[in-house]
């Protein structure tokens, strides 16, 4: 039987491992459509790339410690890994795409 400290530290691990899956999850939804940069304004076109360029940051930061682990022989960890970096894929992806319609408007990034 596990003590009741042991119990509780799974817990928060798995509510911590959950939430940073599921905030990467939710901010590439965002990313997926929120803004429709074509009839945004200018600075708003950049801040826009810049705002997904900056969550591009912190999903690759976020996926540091499970890399580590999958490295270490853990398959969840390597499960977690592999879907981080679809979602990294698909931000950058999307960035791509707003410098490209910032560069066919005749604007620099």
């Amino acid at each position: 039987m596990m003590s009741g400290i042991r119990v509780r530290s799974v817990a928060l691990g798995a509510l911590r491992r959950g939430f940073r899956v599921g905030l990467a999850a939710g901010m590439a939804a965002c990313l997926a459509g929120s803004i429709d940069t074509r009839t945004a304004p200018a600075g708003t076109e950049r801040e826009a790339m810049m705002e997904a360029y900056e969550k591009l940051k912190q999903l690759v930061a976020e996926v540091e410690e499970d890399l580590k682990k999958t490295e270490g022989g853990n398959k969840a960890a390597g499960t977690r890994v592999r879907h981080s970096m679809q979602l990294i894929k698909e931000t950058a992806q999307e960035i791509r795409e707003k410098v490209l319609e910032m560069r066919d408007a005749g604007k620099t990034p």
